[in-house]
């Protein structure tokens, strides 16, 4: 009887697998990963064909493998859904020659080398290679492998994926069984986003709340954080979509994803009907565009308050160069309004000590020259405060002209000047030594006529 190591029940709580199907087959036999907990937990009701795997071999599914550069290490299902190699090791040569494929192939797929793009490549009448976040597998007409990992943080995903993909495979359906392994690979890989996605948007939702209420650094730097592993999670999600896109752009690539009943591919041909395999890339493009929306969309909420707590933050820092500058501005007029009555507390004769109104008329004209410097101070501080960004056009000419220093009259007199006697054309006269090159060639001339 087929048992599942309990770590991997939190995982399968949090990570619900949806599976998505165009045979109505599957419409009526939905399961889910809660389904199979349930299974779990009631041993009369696992399927009978899944005693013949251990659980030690379900465990070696779900152990990272060390990367060897001469070998490569795999789990393959038949077309029944039975496990028939777990971990196999053999060598990289002869796995190329039994699978007839090259090099370049292996490279996508093999667990020592490091993650690559998204991409699915079609051999036509041979294999389906898929390389999609944490799994790495080449589809077959009558079997699957699937390559293990070295991320220990990525084998209990593919552990749960490999059990799902079992379930899936020895349930009947009506679609050849290269579709029925890719459109399991394809849920796993949208389930794992959709997980992603939600975790991105409660995080990052949480942070924004934050910033609404009260802008401060921690929360701001916590953004940043987010905002990368976000753009990152977004460019996956970009290059997945763009994958299932160019599939369903490429009839030659849809034409060889059929290896149970192989078609010969004819570009004139409009008979050939490609009909089941794009109605599932259809499905899982537009889910995957979905994703892709959402965390765009949750991208450029994150852009828009980073923009509108800078502005804040400018405004703020702004409010408190005014104020110094207010101070300064009090702070001269206050020595401006001390500078009289400091010359006049010289120890020095200056036939004021016996005016009656001495000490008056200092006193006024000291707070006068304060006062009078203060506001002209302020009234410059005006200017630069004020902003026009929609200036009209005598605004502008006014400008003009104090920027080069002209007047009104003497504007109009340069107008009428020129409307009278036309523009006036700054003549130099040449130097010594460009009249003598000039005296030259009219001399050469002479001498060739």
């Amino acid at each position: 009887m087929l048992r599942w190591p309990k770590h991997l029940f939190s995982v399968a709580r949090l990570r619900p697998c949806r599976c998505i199907s165009t045979s109505p087959a599957r419409y009526q036999k939905p399961h889910s990963a809660l389904r199979i907990l349930h299974l779990l937990h009631e041993p009369s009701l696992t399927p009978p064909e899944q005693k013949n795997i251990d659980k030690e071999a379900i465990l070696k599914m779900v152990s990272p493998i060390a990367p060897n550069d001469l070998f490569v290490s795999y789990t393959t299902f038949d077309t029944e859904g039975n496990v028939t190699a777990v971990s196999q090791k053999i060598p990289k040569a002869q796995f190329l020659n039994e699978n007839s494929l090259f090099p370049r192939d292996l490279r996508k797929v093999d667990s020592s080398s490091i993650d690559v793009a998204p991409t699915i490549m079609v051999r036509s009448e041979n294999a389906i290679i898929v390389n999609m976040l944490h799994i790495k597998a080449i589809i077959k007409s009558d079997n699957i492998k699937i390559f293990d990992t070295a991320n220990p943080s990525v084998a209990t995903k593919l552990g749960l994926f490999m059990y799902d993909l079992e379930l899936k495979l020895k349930t009947p359906s009506s679609l050849p069984y290269e579709f029925k392994a890719l459109e399991c690979i394809l849920i796993s890989v949208l389930s794992y986003l959709e997980a992603q996605l939600q975790t991105h948007l409660t995080s990052c939702g949480k942070i924004l709340a934050e910033l609404e209420d009260n802008i401060n650094r921690e929360s701001l730097q916590e953004l940043l954080i987010k905002l990368k592993k976000l753009s990152s999670f977004f460019q996956r999600a970009t290059l997945i979509r763009d994958v299932l896109e160019e599939l369903l752009d490429n009839d030659e690539d849809l034409n060889g994803m059929y290896l149970t009943k192989a078609l010969k591919y004819n570009p004139t041909d409009a008979a050939l009907d490609y009909s089941e395999i794009e109605m599932i890339l259809e499905t899982y493009y537009q889910h995957c565009d979905e994703v892709v929306q959402q965390a765009g969309s949750l991208i450029s909420d994150i852009k828009a308050t980073e923009d509108i707590a800078n502005i804040i933050l400018d405004a703020n820092r702004n409010s408190l160069m005014l104020f110094e500058l207010k101070v300064t501005i009090y702070t001269l007029g206050f020595t401006v309004a001390t500078l009289l009555p400091a010359f006049y507390g010289m120890n020095l004769k200056n036939y004021i000590e016996e005016s009656f109104y001495g000490f008056g008329a200092v006193l006024a004209i000291s707070i006068i020259q304060g006062v009078l410097i203060t506001l002209w101070n302020f009234k410059k501080l005006h200017k630069v405060q004020t902003l026009t960004m929609m200036a009209s056009p005598a605004t502008t000419m006014r400008n003009k002209l104090r920027y080069h220093g002209l007047d009104g009259r003497r504007l109009h007199r340069q107008w009428l000047s020129r409307l009278l006697f036309g523009r006036k054309a700054k003549q130099m006269s040449p130097t010594q030594e460009e009249r003598d090159v000039i005296w030259r060639m009219i001399r050469n001339d002479k001498n060739i006529r």
